[in-house]
């Protein structure tokens, strides 16, 4: 790989990794202003239209020099399935942070998914894992506990509790979505997956009650930069990012670098000011947290020349 390639691979996934992690702050700040439901229903449509112009200008022209081209009805199923995963890992997310919106905590609680997934495809596929995983694992429980409990276990924040959960939503959401990933067209899958998972937080939003179309408008108007912070940036201009800069780079690589939206979510809440609650051993946790990220995605096994 030419150096000046190599560059532009890692410029794209650190600008992923900052949008998301700012993303936990935008999150924070629209949460006390508008109705959860709504705040999902209007992020995720608006991040599906933010992709279509990709889809019209880079996957349909490259998928027709393609020998084999993915069905659509399988990207719908893909879709479908993966953005009811999505509503529900967002839901709990948001749901979190409205509790208590400290964007560093749930960007380090979300960030253990990564932990998760090989976890996952321990328990229901059977896959092994290696070393790295156990001491992945091992560091975060450990960065969790010093984050999440300041005063004992039985003091352990309620949302800090449906972060986690929310967490395995989203490792689950990886699971499913490398079931997949190899017979969708991956930019029109993001845009189904983000249609559905916004139409859950409308359909929801109006089973819940919240019909008013006059305090709709006005909870919109009032959070919405940082709609369209997590619309247009976080969905459709990040997603651009990961794909352009994983082109280049070697998987596991590029997950490291997409790991440290964690860490740009807890520099955003300082910045911001959102993360006042924050003490020298949540800060400790974080850290420990984030280097158990980064022990799972590296392998001790020694490659073979082939490799």
């Amino acid at each position: 790989m030419k150096i000046s390639s190599k560059l532009k691979s890692n410029l794209f996934l650190v600008s992923a990794a900052v949008i998301w992690g700012f993303a936990f702050v935008a999150q924070c700040d629209a949460g006390d202003s508008i109705n959860l439901f709504l705040l999902i229903g209007f992020r995720y449509v608006l991040g599906s239209a933010a992709l279509l112009p990709i889809i019209f200008l880079f996957e349909n022209r490259n998928e027709q020099k393609l020998e084999i081209k993915p069905k659509f009805k399988t990207t719908v199923l893909a879709g479908t399935i993966c953005g009811t995963i999505l509503f529900i890992a967002s839901a709990l997310q948001q749901w979190g942070i409205n509790i208590n919106p400290n964007a560093g905590k749930a960007g380090f609680i979300t960030g253990t998914y990564t932990i998760l997934v090989p976890i996952i495809y321990l328990i229901f596929f059977r896959k092994k894992t290696g070393l790295n995983v156990a001491l992945g694992a091992v560091c975060a429980v450990v960065g969790l506990y010093l984050l999440s409990v300041q005063n004992g276990i039985k003091n352990v924040g309620f949302a800090d509790i449906v972060l986690f959960i929310g967490a395995i939503f989203w490792a689950f959401h990886i699971v499913t979505i490398d079931k997949f990933i190899d017979s969708v067209s991956p930019i029109k899958f993001s845009s189904i997956q983000f249609l559905v998972c916004g139409l859950w937080g409308f359909i929801i939003m109006l089973i819940t009650g919240h019909t008013d179309f006059s305090v709709i408008c006005s909870q919109i108007s009032g959070a919405i930069i940082p709609l369209l912070y997590m619309g247009l940036c976080s969905s459709g201009i990040a997603y651009t990012c990961q794909v352009l800069g994983q082109r280049d780079a070697d998987p596991t690589y590029s997950a490291i670098i997409l790991s440290t939206e964690s860490v740009f979510a807890a520099i955003g809440g300082v910045l911001f000011g959102v993360d006042k609650g924050m003490n020298a051993r949540a800060y400790i946790g974080c850290g420990i947290i984030f280097v158990g990220i980064i022990l799972s995605q590296i392998s001790f096994k020694k490659k073979n020349k082939k490799e």
